[in-house]
């Protein structure tokens, strides 16, 4: 028996564990909700049930005309301003009018208004919803907004007009196999769309249940093409049922199908003419080069989406097989340039690279005429310059054209592909290497050099290349060199620095100070010249070294250099130039002391003839 004290205990016992229990259910309303319908809940309570948007009535409630409608809906949603829900509400009604009337853009545009977390779950949902449904009728294709494609998330699995929506979206991706499974109940639901949305949808249903071959399903779409009058005799019927025609083994009927539907300016016309060709390449009616010719006019009829990069790489391969391999680089380009950042342009870049690469080989060693290797060039430059890849295959291009001696067009070449490369970096659409421009750079300015295209290198070396490259450092230099020899700059010739100078500068700066007349200089920069070619120092060198020796009052180092160099000693009259210009001539051959001083102004003198007769080796 239960005391009277526990008569009391008991209910208040129950009555706090009852109140402990409901602190752990979680009480949440709309507003609580995130953007996706789920409520925040403790770790110890059960999980959220998803709230899931408001089944869709797209039918006109209404029989007004469009007009008055709009006007009694614009009406409340200014009488609502500033009222929150019922402000959204007439909102969302008037998007939901234009959208039943087939007017996507506008009722977007509505929509956009419905936002803000202070709005109650349910209007904001409703909105997404019908962003939903305009993103996937949308005739322009844009993208769904965020919280339309959240709306497709399985989470949502238990929304009434969710498998209807999700097939809608998996045919706009391309993808009926995944849509065929629910297909005849996308189909039965659409019956909920008002007239303009459902023509928009049963074309791409009926190409799904045609591509799954599910024949029943297809004849009962079809049979509703009958109560929409764009759709009884459209591009899309007649293509529709080509395709019908092509799967039972009828080309001639599909053909006729295809022909009635052709001259549409809609994607089903467009998919039409693609037909025409493609049977006709299939039944061998159609040459490959009559194909190319169709489908590079298609090219240019239809653009901007995934079915115009499919043509344009269908064009491409097409010509490719004809052996049209620079008309295919073409339009890999065109397709490059339309439809950036796409699968099928980065598939196109790949392709085009190996034809590019197999192309300007046949050019380089070759294959190809010289003329027609500069009109590939110049056909091609348009649509590849900022392609990382295409300015390696140009840089051979110039070589091969500066081997020639075609020096004006390498130089032009080197410049344009340094621009290019340039400015491709800047924009962050590549990364280049420092090393890539600065060979460039010197290879430009060899061209000129060697085109004597003095005052374009001129304007080049006013800033010249600081090449970090120890070999291209050195190349920079002996342009220099020759550019101020070339040009009479003495000044600047002689101006450098001769100690890690490539020898062929020391001979040009030798060569200029002995020109004026520095014999002190000249004697120096030779005697470098000297200890880098050893015994092997040409016999002109060699004769100016000795001639500034003697000029400079160096008897000693002329005597070695007569003892050095022995080509000097097959020299005609060498003996009495010998006697003249070294300190122990006239131990080996005595002469009179009165004529000392003659001897020595004529072997000067028949030295200056010497050094001017005998020219240096080419410096290249």
């Amino acid at each position: 028996m239960v005391s009277e004290k526990n008569k009391f205990a008991y209910p208040w016992a129950i009555r706090a564990a009852a109140a402990f229990a409901v602190a752990l259910v979680p009480h949440v309303a709309l507003a609580d909700l995130d953007d996706d319908g789920i409520a925040p809940v403790p770790a110890l309570a059960r999980p959220a049930k998803v709230i899931d948007p408001p089944v869709l009535f797209l039918l006109p409630q209404r029989a007004l005309p469009f007009l008055e409608a709009r006007g009694e809906l614009m009406a409340r949603v200014l009488d609502t301003e500033g009222a929150g829900p019922a402000h959204a509400r007439a909102l969302t009604d008037l998007a939901e009018l234009h959208l039943s009337h087939g007017m996507a853009s506008e009722a977007l545009s509505i929509l956009g208004n419905v936002t803000g977390a202070e709005l109650p779950l349910a209007h904001r949902l409703r909105a997404a919803a019908l962003e939903l449904v305009v993103g996937l009728t949308d005739p322009l294709n844009r993208p769904l907004t965020d919280r339309a494609e959240k709306l497709l998330d399985p989470k949502h699995e238990d929304w009434a007009d969710q498998p209807m929506l999700r097939v809608l979206s998996e045919l706009k991706s391309g993808d009926c196999a995944a849509a065929a499974p629910e297909l005849a109940e996308a189909f039965l639901r659409s019956d909920r769309f008002p007239a303009p949305l459902r023509a928009r949808v049963l074309p791409s249903l009926l190409d799904c249940a045609i591509e799954s071959r599910r024949w029943g399903l297809a004849r009962d779409i079809a049979a509703r093409f009958a109560d929409h009058p764009e759709l009884r005799d459209g591009t899309a019927l007649h293509y529709l049922l080509g395709r019908v025609a092509e799967a039972g083994n009828d080309p001639l009927a599909a053909f006729d199908s295809y022909v009635r539907a052709q001259g549409g300016d809609d994607l089903w016309a467009h998919r039409a003419r693609r037909a025409i060709v493609d049977l006709g390449l299939r039944e061998e009616v159609l040459e490959p080069a009559e194909a190319v010719k169709l489908l590079s006019i298609e090219t240019e009829i239809w653009r901007g989406d995934d079915h115009a990069a499919r043509t344009l790489d269908d064009l491409a391969s097409l010509q490719a097989i004809t052996e049209d391999r620079l008309g295919a680089l073409e339009t890999y380009g065109r397709l490059l340039q339309r439809h950036p950042g796409t699968p099928q342009a980065s598939a196109a870049r790949q392709k085009a690279r190996s034809l590019v690469e197999a192309l300007y080989a046949d050019g380089e060693n070759g294959t190809l005429s010289l003329s027609r290797f500069m009109e590939v060039h110049a056909r091609l430059t348009p649509w590849f310059r900022f392609e990382p890849s295409f300015a390696l295959v140009s840089e051979g291009f110039a070589d091969h054209f500066r081997d020639l001696g075609a020096t004006t067009v390498a130089a032009t070449e080197y410049g344009a592909i340094r621009d290019y490369l340039t400015a491709g970096a800047d924009l962050g659409l590549f990364e280049t290497s420092s090393a890539q421009l600065e060979r460039l750079a010197v290879k430009e300015a060899e061209a000129m050099l060697e085109g004597a295209q003095f005052d374009a290198l001129g304007a080049l070396l006013a800033d010249p290349p600081e090449p970090q490259d120890a070999e291209l450092a050195r190349r920079v230099e002996l342009v220099k060199a020759r550019y101020f020899d070339a040009t009479g700059q003495a000044a600047e010739l002689v101006a450098g620095a001769s100690a890690g100078a490539p020898e062929q500068v020391l001979r040009l700066r030798a060569q200029a100070q002995f020109g004026r007349e520095d014999w002190l200089q000249a004697q120096a920069t030779y005697a470098l010249l000297a200890e880098r070619t050893g015994d092997d120092l040409p016999l002109p060198d060699a004769i100016r070294y000795m001639l500034a020796a003697h000029r400079s009052g160096d008897a000693a180092t002329a005597a070695t250099l007569a003892a050095r160099f022995e080509g000097l000693t097959d020299l005609p009259q060498w003996a009495e130039i010998a006697a003249t210009l070294t300190s122990v001539a006239p131990q080996l051959l005595p002469l009179r002391q009165g004529t000392a001083r003659e001897r020595l102004d004529s072997a000067g003198e028949m030295l200056d003839r010497l050094s001017g007769v005998q020219v240096p080796p080419d410096v290249n």
